[in-house]
């Protein structure tokens, strides 16, 4: 339904977000996406968040998942502990203003369509387009907007799944068109959802918090899904996001974090070909252990 003002005309409610991408590739099961959804009137405040816990460790330096070191204490341990107090702010405060999205894809499920996806990156960019329609419609779409312009900002260096120079990788160009079509296609069928606007860029994510605060929450689902990670900086994290997905499960109003339409896990798909929230983490820890994070 249309909305209207007092003086008869259509008003249009319009929002703009920046949506910072990441992916990881564990293993040849797993294929994790990562999208961290800021309106643009938060940005600087998480910005200025993030710099905050830099300036309290003094590390200025990029903070990548894969190479955070082994410990937290000492000198060396600053990126370690930078890493954990983002974490925990985005616990606190930042998921108020940040939006994180992932999408967990199980290459081992039957229902997994190997052939659709000859190459690689042909599902890699149509699991980055469903994580964002995902995305828009849990996050966006109860805020009741009618139109969204989205920049969407991924990592121009460690883009994993790049092909060879001679084949052609049309991620730029497909996210866009894909994100218009879903609107498309949304409306079509009769369902809520605005119509998409969405300029894709490409940063080095040594120059963006942002790139590394999603590359920092996705290495932390990676590490809960595949456990496989022996230092206690990277098991600490994952055990985070063990204990915020054992959290949702509860009814919004029994949740701990209140992290309700703020973080979201999910993963694609299972046996039937659909997508679910039950996801096996290997990463083991009791209550107990919960307890002191």
């Amino acid at each position: 339904m249309k909305k209207i003002d007092l003086w008869g005309n259509i008003v249009i409610k319009k929002g703009n977000y920046f949506v910072f991408h990441d992916e990881s590739i564990p293993n040849k099961r797993w294929f994790l996406i990562g999208l961290l959804f800021v309106k643009d009137v938060y940005i600087n405040n998480v910005l200025r968040t993030l710099h905050y816990y830099r300036e309290k460790e003094n590390y200025f330096g990029e903070i990548h998942f894969s190479k955070l070191p082994k410990n937290f204490d000492g000198r060396w341990g600053a990126k370690a502990r930078t890493a954990r107090m983002w974490l925990k702010a985005y616990e606190a405060i930042l998921c108020e203003q940040a939006f994180f999205i992932g999408l967990v894809v199980d290459r081992h499920s039957p229902a997994y369509e190997h052939k659709r996806f000859s190459k690689h990156y042909h599902a890699y960019n149509r699991f980055t387009a469903m994580a964002l329609k995902a995305g828009i419609s849990w996050f966006l779409v109860p805020q009741d907007y009618d139109e969204v312009e989205i920049t969407f900002i991924s990592d121009a260096k460690d883009r994993l799944s790049r092909p060879d120079e001679s084949m052609i990788d049309n991620f730029e160009e497909y996210i866009p068109y894909r994100a218009l079509l879903d609107s498309f296609l949304s409306w079509k069928k009769g369902k809520k959802y605005p119509f998409i606007r969405l300029n894709l860029e490409l940063e080095d994510s040594k120059n963006n918090d942002l790139l590394q605060l999603c590359d920092l929450l996705l290495g932390a689902i990676q590490t809960a899904i595949v456990g496989e990670a022996s230092r206690p900086t990277k098991r600490e994290l994952g055990s985070m996001i063990v204990q915020w997905c054992k959290d949702l499960h509860n009814p919004p109003w029994e949740q701990e974090y209140k992290l309700h339409r703020k973080f979201n896990l999910w993963a694609f798909p299972n046996h039937k070909g659909e997508p679910y929230n039950n996801i096996p983490f290997s990463l083991k820890i009791n209550d107990k252990q919960l307890k002191i994070f």
